[in-house]
């Protein structure tokens, strides 16, 4: 009893952490950072809540509808825009602390021997992943789809183990509203399908219960074309065809095509080496044990197979990892084929959200080896090698913009100041490497000595600080704009009528509108371009602007008052 009661303070102490990490930012936030994925997933609750944001939102390309039916309930609770974003990121932060406890249900099936309290503060640094705790203070699709993905890697377990009816149709609805959430999660769903028609190939399941399995990812997947066609129709009304594409599958038939040319396979050869890179920097090289141990156990399952043996809980899960994240990082890389940004080249966000299931068992991988320090210097030093790779393609196809919240897992020392790229790819790898060593030391530390497991905590520290750091770079100066911008909106809840008309002029980042229509809530935006400006002139009630327009001279003659903040005017008669 004694134990378990040790035991569950270990949960309890965990949490805690998360919901501090929480409590420091959550004052700091007043809305989007990202635009405009973040309004794009809120636009669709609207709809389904009664409001009409198509203007605004189509403006935009399409973004799936997967994460709104989490943010349907919180804008019909909460009336005020603030609060309903900080209650997204409160729910972000409760489904992070539900994860420790999944991670910890994987950890005992795939690793029973190790012992629970380890399994727990392991399971603790897997949630704590840097990127993790920045997408955690935002709406974007990432916080969902880390939570998702664990999930479906618990449901998966349950399924092969346990073969329960439930287990089945639950897998596959996850996977389906996975997909759901954003679509270039689609590897996971392949790589778990073609995992369990081998499973039951192999004779290992019943295939009734892959059966209900099958049915539950049929009947999801037809409900969610039906849902995604309304929510272009209704939500993205006004979106022209070019713009809706971005985002889908219809824009990458031409990166495919010149993928097969032999320049174009070269350059995405190397585009996966980029995410390669990113991914085993941001885990602090337990990407690499752990994709090794996904490999090795995916070969003893093929021989199994082949000489009929028994087949193991880990050598499914194993295959399962290793073709799911080899999919999404395939998948990542046709979307950013031949895009000029250096960002896209290690491009992080698609990916993320893989990390932490990779460096839950990395730990454990590495716990075992007693050649730590020669692997983690070999990896290190294939690192410095990829990165002098990279470095070399970002020169000849002079990649230059580069924005550190796609690629938060090594983000710390980007300075946008100072935008050399040599600079930055030799900095990021010497940080990396560093991390690398001081992490493989601490896990090997903690095996070294009996009950000696607690100075894995270190890991943790170095977690929550990098966590916090790229919150202080994106997250909280972007904040400190939205609560400036917080005066336009209440100027107009403060003087706009029912039958008054406010309408937006499109000159140059129409995006950061986005904020204005979120905080009016049932006062739809209506969009005019300069064309039509020009052309016809607005005679709007109010009139939003970029800051710094160049008509104000016009409109301040055509207005008797002007507001004026960092990002946007707003004209209007008293």
């Amino acid at each position: 009893m004694q134990r378990i009661r040790k035991e569950y303070r270990y949960f309890i102490i965990l949490i805690l952490i998360i919901f501090c990490v929480f409590q420091y930012g959550i004052r700091k936030i007043f809305g989007f950072t990202i635009y405009p994925d973040e309004f794009g997933y809120w636009a669709s609750a609207a709809k389904s809540v009664g409001y009409d944001w198509s203007e605004v939102a189509s403006m935009g390309s399409y973004y799936s509808f997967g994460y709104s039916a989490f943010l349907i309930p919180i804008l019909k609770i909460f009336s005020n825009s603030v609060t309903a974003y900080r209650a997204a990121v409160f729910l972000n932060m409760l489904l992070m602390c539900v994860c420790v406890f999944l991670f910890q249900k994987i950890m005992e099936k795939i690793f029973p021997e190790v012992e629970k309290g380890r399994s727990i503060l392991v399971s603790g640094i897997a949630v704590l992943y840097p990127a993790w705790i920045f997408y955690m203070q935002m709406t974007m699709a990432e916080g969902i789809l880390f939570f998702l993905f664990v999930l479906a890697g618990y449901l998966f377990v349950l399924f092969v183990d346990t073969q329960r009816v439930t287990a089945a149709v639950f897998l596959g609805v996850t996977l389906i509203y996975l997909y759901c959430v954003h679509m270039r999660t689609v590897g996971v769903l392949i790589a778990c399908i073609i995992c369990l028609m081998l499973w039951a190939i192999a004779g290992n399941g019943k295939k009734k219960r892959l059966f209900l399995f099958g049915i539950a990812v049929a009947l999801t997947g037809i409900l969610a074309f039906y849902m995604k066609n309304r929510t272009v129709e209704e939500v993205f009304t006004y979106a022209k065809q070019s713009e809706l594409v971005g985002n889908d599958y219809q824009s990458q038939w031409g990166k495919i095509a010149d993928i097969f040319t032999f320049s174009g396979f070269v350059r995405f050869l190397q585009e996966i080496i980029g995410k390669i890179f990113y991914l085993g920097l941001a885990s602090f090289g337990l990407f690499y044990p752990a994709f090794g141990w996904c490999a090795k156990n995916s070969i003893v399952l093929f021989r199994n197979v082949r000489d009929k043996k028994m087949i193991q809980i880990r050598n499914w899960f194993a295959l399962f990892l290793l073709l799911a994240v080899s999919g999404e990082v395939l998948i990542s890389s046709i979307f950013m084929h031949g895009s000029t940004t250096l960002d896209s080249l290690i491009y992080g966000r698609y990916n993320d959200f893989l990390v932490p299931m990779m460096m839950l068992i990395g730990i454990v991988i590495m716990c075992r080896n007693r050649l730590w320090w020669v692997f983690t210097l070999t990896c290190g030093t294939l690192s410095g090698g990829m990165a002098l790779l990279l470095l070399g393609m970002a020169e000849r196809y002079q990649m230059s913009k580069l924005r550190g919240y796609h690629i938060a897992g090594i983000s710390f020392l980007i300075d946008e100041k100072n935008s050399n790229i040599a600079l930055y790819f030799r900095d990021t790898w010497l940080l990396g490497f560093g991390l690398m060593i001081l992490v493989s030391l601490l896990i090997w530390l903690s095996n070294r000595w009996k009950s000696s497991w607690w100075m894995l905590t270190g890991i943790l520290t170095i977690e929550i600080v990098a966590g916090i750091q790229i919150s202080d770079h994106y997250i909280y100066p972007a904040n400190n704009t939205n609560y400036e911008s917080l005066q336009i909106a209440d100027c107009l809840r403060d003087h706009c009528e029912e039958k008054d008309v406010i309408y937006f002029l499109d000159e140059e980042k129409p995006e950061f509108v986005d904020f204005i229509q979120i905080q009016l809530t049932d006062k739809p935006i209506h969009v005019t371009t300069r064309e039509e400006y020009e052309e016809n002139g607005v005679f709007a009630d109010f009139l939003l602007t970029s800051a710094k327009t160049q008509y104000d001279k016009e409109l301040s003659a055509q207005y008797s008052q002007r507001l004026e903040t960092n990002t946007f005017c707003l004209y209007y008669n008293q």
